[in-house]
């Protein structure tokens, strides 16, 4: 890999690291809202799927080693098996999709399309993890982990095609 790719990756997992940060509890649901989704739809739309990957897998193993990047500031292989430990895993399922299906084209459109990809395969994990983790059916698991989170994933995935198509000529393929 060139000097360039690599620092853009880096830059990508910097600020999903920050973006964990950004993250408020809602005191209806045990998994927290987030600003993770925003940052990682970015870096689909500005990667390559295998790029995507490699920093999804940085990212996860990073929190995994006890760094405090995960929602909140926390870490820990523990989190794998917290609420959101299944939205975790989803993550490195969704978002190389989301990459290899955004095209070589900067259309606002087709991130966007891309982007809502994202949404059910990271709710399925999400919604696996918390009935697993809270012995609950699938309908109150969704209920709790993905009902109250679609509309605002929508919107940042709007959001995230919007400025991806705009940063993604700028930057070198």
């Amino acid at each position: 890999m060139k000097t360039r790719e690599l620092t853009k990756m880096a830059i990508c997992i910097a600020v999903i690291c920050v973006s964990a940060y950004l993250s408020f509890p809602l005191p209806f649901t045990t998994v927290p809202f987030t600003c993770l989704t925003l940052s990682m739809l970015l870096a689909a739309f500005v990667l390559t799927p295998r790029q995507t990957l490699i920093v999804l897998a940085v990212y996860l193993l990073l929190g995994s080693a006890g760094l405090p990047v995960f929602a909140g500031g926390r870490g820990g292989i523990g989190e794998f098996a917290s609420p959101g430990g299944g939205y975790l895993i989803g993550f490195f399922f969704a978002y190389p999709l989301i990459s290899y299906f955004k095209g070589r084209s900067a259309s606002v459109r087709r991130f966007f399309f891309a982007g809502l990809l994202s949404i059910p395969i990271t709710y399925f994990f999400g919604v696996g993890g918390l009935c697993l983790l809270l012995k609950v059916s699938v309908y109150k698991a969704f209920v709790l982990g993905a009902l109250p989170f679609i509309v605002g994933d929508v919107i940042k995935a709007f959001i995230a095609a919007y400025i991806g198509a705009k940063l993604y000529p700028l930057l070198p393929h």
